[in-house]
């Protein structure tokens, strides 16, 4: 059986944040599905608010995050990026030799 292990980038972390946080979620929902510890989510969390791409709610005394819209273009643009990228690779899966 091969393994393999493959190192995300901040911009993949951060898709996948804003992917999870699409409907309101709590930190320990996040830290589950994008794999990540609290120090990191703690981090990331900070600079996502800061940038205007996530916001946070408070709903029954519980804390709560959400994707804005503008974290949805963030989204949008990602994808059509990953796209344009899988659509030029070279014959070998990886890009640009």
């Amino acid at each position: 059986m091969k393994t393999s292990f493959v190192r995300r980038g901040r911009l993949e972390i951060v898709y996948e944040i804003l992917s999870v946080c699409c409907r309101p979620v709590q930190k320990t929902r996040i830290i589950y599905a994008c794999n990540l510890n609290h120090g990191q989510l703690h981090k990331y969390l900070k600079y996502l608010i800061s940038c205007g791409l996530l916001r946070s709610i408070e709903k029954n005394r519980r804390e709560f995050f959400l994707t804005t819209g503008e974290g949805r273009g963030f989204l949008r643009e990602y994808e059509r990026l990953k796209k344009f990228v899988k659509k030029n690779q070279g014959g070998d899966g990886r890009p640009w030799r």
